[in-house]
């Protein structure tokens, strides 16, 4: 379950956010009366209950904004006890003040809060808090490390077994603690529900928990996926995944990890107790992640980049569907003209932009197939030194507009959101019939392709590159085909609300 967290300054927008809240599916809703600009009225708030409640009116030094006196506040938790509320958020000292009244239905979360640092010792904490007659013990502090995070979700695992606890590491490396808590018994985990209203570092919105995470379907028998790097709330790997396997019927989960590039190995080997099945791999991770790897394929070998791991009977196999992505793109829009070519990219020239590591994964693989490839980087140096590698030609920057060939491929970031108004060649590097390819998704109609597509040019977007190597990666995962319509209809949205 969800709770959504409600904190406005005037009574009346509270009330018409918790209706909108209720109207989006919402099952559980926290007031935080403490948020009121003016003397809160009881009465009024709970005159109509659009869901069930949790009342809390959080202090200042707990990571609140209630400016009254402190007997004010206890008094207006009586009375919400009095009126029935479902639920009180109350600290540890304030637990102690506040007995459970004999009659009544409200539940008591005993909490805890720290913004400095994660608690070392969480047994006894959560023992201290256990003997403050508690329905519910909530534990929230900053993770600085996904260890630390991964360990207060162990602890969460380990003490639900006594007492329903919920265990929050704060901040983006910690956010996962949010998705993963109800698997290991956590009651519920809280989301924000307006954007522009955050109420803790890491908080994720409750339209993502429930939309692209499915959270109110994940068990105790749920399979847990990942996808790995930094930074990683961007990705769109989650929603796709979570979707198709909901879709299919799979009990599994794709959680997103914010991993730094200096603690790979220790983050990774924090969470092997998560019994992971396989996990995406992106920014800065697809070189580094290879010595973990019990084996890698074929394209891992030739391209120095993992971007799949998947845990098999002899360990960790490591794959790259990038690569197999970009050449099945080509090779699909090339046999509507070539039908019966088994190999239609063979003696096909073609110019990559770009000298990094989708330049070397495409080039590659076009290589292998018997294509002529020429690279041409902002940095001549760089598309030199990568021709050199891979033994294919290169060209100077200025040189790509009047350079012939069949197919031009665009491997740098230019034209990626925000710099939309941007394209990697001139106009004049356009010629009708050309088979164009932007790598780039965020647009999927960048102005490279919307120049290629004005001068007769066939195009592909770097979406149906996405969307074909999140299939694969699918059916690495289950070992059945992806709906791959269905995923293109989830980054199509995403992408929309993202430009909204």
């Amino acid at each position: 379950m969800i709770c959504v967290i409600i904190g406005r300054g005037r009574h009346s927008s509270l009330l018409e956010e918790w209706e909108q809240a209720a109207q989006a599916g919402a099952e559980l809703v926290e007031l935080r009366i403490d948020c009121l600009r003016r003397a809160p009225d009881i009465e009024r708030i709970l005159a109509k209950r659009h869901t069930p409640v949790v009342f809390t009116v959080r202090r200042g030094a707990d990571g609140g904004l209630w400016r009254g006196e402190e007997d004010a506040r206890l008094t207006l938790i009586r009375k919400a006890i009095v009126a029935g509320v479902d639920y009180v958020d109350l600290e540890m000292d304030t637990a102690a003040a506040i007995k459970r009244p004999k009659f009544g239905k409200t539940k008591r979360i005993v909490s805890y809060h720290n913004f400095q640092q994660m608690p070392e010792d969480l047994e006894d904490l959560a023992e201290k808090m256990r003997a403050l007659d508690p329905d519910i013990v909530k534990i929230a502090a900053p993770a600085r490390s996904v260890q630390e995070a991964s360990r207060l979700l162990e602890f969460v695992r380990d003490t639900n077994k006594i007492c329903p606890t919920i265990g929050i590491g704060m901040g983006d490396l910690g956010s996962f603690t949010r998705i993963l808590g109800t698997k290991y018994g956590a009651p519920y985990t809280y989301a924000g529900f307006n954007p522009d209203r955050m109420f803790a570092p890491g908080l994720l919105l409750f339209q993502q928990l429930k939309r692209d995470l499915f959270h109110d379907q994940i068990d105790a028998k749920t399979e847990i996926y990942g996808v790995i790097g930094d930074p990683i709330g961007h990705s769109l790997s989650p929603a796709v995944h979570n979707t198709a396997f909901r879709r299919e019927g799979l009990n599994k989960v794709l959680v997103p990890f914010r991993i730094p590039a200096d603690s790979l190995k220790e983050s990774l080997d924090s969470l092997r107790w998560l019994g992971m099945k396989g996990f995406s791999i992106t920014i800065p991770h697809k070189e580094t992640v290879i010595p973990l790897m019990n084996r890698v394929d074929e394209s891992v070998q030739t391209l120095k980049a993992c971007n799949t791991a998947v845990h098999e009977k002899d360990g960790w196999v490591g794959h790259n569907t990038d690569y197999s992505a970009a050449m099945e793109c080509l090779e699909a829009v090339l046999k509507r003209s070539q039908p019966d070519s088994e190999n239609p990219l063979r003696d096909k020239q073609v110019l990559i932009l770009g000298a990094g590591g989708v330049a070397r994964t495409i080039a590659a693989g076009l290589l292998q197939r018997g294509a002529g490839v020429t690279l041409c980087a902002r940095k001549d140096e760089k598309a030199t030194k990568l021709a050199e590698e891979l033994n294919c030609k290169s060209i100077p920057w200025t040189a790509r507009a009047s350079t012939i060939n069949d197919i031009l491929i665009n491997g740098t970031p230019v034209g990626m959101h925000p710099n939309v108004d941007e394209s990697p060649v001139p106009v004049a590097a356009f010629r009708s019939g050309m088979l164009v390819f932007d790598t780039i998704y965020r647009p999927e109609n960048t102005l490279f392709v919307k120049q290629a597509r004005e001068r007769e040019c066939v195009a592909i977007t770097g979406v149906h590159m996405f969307v074909r190597q999140a299939a694969l990666q699918y059916k690495y995962y289950t070992g059945q085909p992806a709906p791959e319509e269905l995923m293109y209809e989830v980054v199509k949205r995403k992408l929309g609300a993202a430009q909204d």
